[in-house]
């Protein structure tokens, strides 16, 4: 986006953000939620913190629940509105399926994002409700409360968050084998970018065409296995893999995540051809993958369910997060931390640290533990 493009930053900026510097010192620095709510108090103490969010999450989970399909659609009729899912965004513009077909839609001026912790109002994946003055365009008039928001920070203002996508059920972990190669602390990122949007994760390492032997692949991730996420191994290439891939994608609404180059568009074009989506090689400059799709787009499948496609993202599970809370997401180390000599251990540089014991004792898969270290550095305090 050029400079004259840039949105106002008047218009996005967080609520809060222009009084933080008057916050008392011993006040932490206030931030929006998954679902983008900010709350202009004091933060609590940690147990305070994990009670009320966990609240505001029940709280949204059970208005949706109430609610459900049904009573959504009943809000669209009542109000002469009617309901659809948002599909792919542009500039100011979506496009939003409904009664079964797609229609391009203008975004009400009146919907902003001002004080929603997020620099979009829309997002593909939100059920939004529409008015339709012609038959092949309409307007967004509302967008309705979201079950999970897949986001990152944004790349002009750090205090804020983009959505990459809503109400997706699942968070599908494309890496690849080499070309280029697996990087498993990434993939423990988008691990922890799952549990913090309520979303169940999957982890498809891909190209294992490139692999001497199979079970080599297997080996290099058993310790995900062991925690009970499902793997799927898969090559575009062969097809090894894509009827699993198949039906782990029927009759969900899944998000691909991963590094540019890691085969996701090309995955998707071998389980539904016709998809017509773009693949580019790896660089044989640098190894690495060279963006391919540029923007999130929501496909529907013949068999049920829908694929969101996004560009290779790297930054998305740790924006507001703290060193005190990362353990929660490595839940061997947590599990080991009952045999830590100090309660408030960080696992990192104590002496008779159960974590460390349980890497020593090969409980813990060494890297796993390295890849908690270099996060738990990347952190605030």
């Amino acid at each position: 986006m050029s400079r004259k493009q840039k949105p106002s930053k008047k218009l996005i900026r967080h609520n809060t953000a222009a009084n933080q510097e008057k916050h008392r010192a011993d006040w932490l620095p206030l931030a929006p939620n998954e679902l983008g709510v900010v709350a202009d108090r004091r933060i609590m103490p940690r147990d305070e913190r994990d009670r009320r969010r966990a609240l505001e999450e029940a709280s949204a989970q059970s208005i949706d629940a109430a609610i459900g399909e049904a009573g959504w659609l009943a809000a669209a009729q009542a109000s002469g509105h009617r309901l659809g899912v948002v599909l792919e965004i542009a500039k100011d513009l979506c496009r939003v399926a409904v009664d079964g077909r797609a229609v391009l839609c203008d975004i009400r001026g009146t919907l902003t994002a001002e004080g929603t912790g997020f620099t979009n109002i829309v997002a593909v994946g939100d059920r939004v409700l529409i008015s339709l003055p012609e038959a092949d365009h309409g307007w967004v008039e509302q967008v309705l409360q979201r079950r999970s928001a897949l986001a990152r920070p944004d790349s002009f203002y750090s205090h804020l968050k983009q959505i990459i996508a809503a109400n997706m059920d699942r968070l599908l972990i494309v890496a690849s084998w080499r070309e280029p190669h697996i990087w498993r602390e990434l993939i423990d990122e988008y691990l922890i970018a799952a549990a913090r949007n309520n979303l169940d994760a999957i982890i498809c390492v891909n190209k294992i065409d490139l692999a001497e032997d199979v079970s080599e692949c297997r080996a290099a991730v058993q310790a995900y296995a062991d925690l009970g996420y499902h793997l799927l191994f898969t090559s575009a290439k062969t097809g090894l893999g894509v009827d699993d891939l198949r039906q782990v994608l029927r009759g969900k609404s899944t998000v691909l995540a991963g590094l540019s180059g890691v085969g996701k568009s090309s995955l998707l074009s071998v389980v539904q051809p016709g998809l017509k989506l773009r693949t580019r090689a790896v660089s044989v400059y640098s190894g690495e993958g060279r963006h391919t799709t540029k923007q999130v787009t929501m496909l529907p499948l013949r068999e049920g369910g829908y694929v969101v496609d996004t560009p290779g993202i790297r930054e998305m599970g740790l924006h507001g997060l703290y060193r005190d809370e990362l353990v929660e997401y490595y839940p061997e180390i947590l599990a080991a931390s009952a045999n830590c000599r100090y309660s408030d251990c960080s696992h990192v540089g104590e002496q008779m640290c159960g974590a460390k014991a349980a890497v020593a004792a090969g409980r813990i898969a060494e890297w796993r533990y390295d890849n908690y270290v270099k996060l738990y550095g990347k952190l605030p305090g």
